[in-house]
């Protein structure tokens, strides 16, 4: 089922996906497909993984 609405992160009209983090309903521009998150939370994760490598935790 698809959803039409307001991204909420750039605001734009458009077919929405929900984040699977924060539960935003965001875009197709505004969605990172391969992590099933929003823009947002996906910096976060390669943030998070990227601290992990570094402190040998991953």
């Amino acid at each position: 089922m698809e959803r039409v609405g307001i991204c909420a992160i750039c605001g734009s009209v458009s077919n929405l996906n929900t984040c699977a983090l924060c539960g935003r309903l965001v875009c197709n521009k505004c969605f990172d497909h391969s992590r099933n998150v929003c823009k947002q939370c996906s910096s976060g994760i390669i943030f998070s993984e990227m601290s992990s490598e570094r402190t040998g935790l991953i």
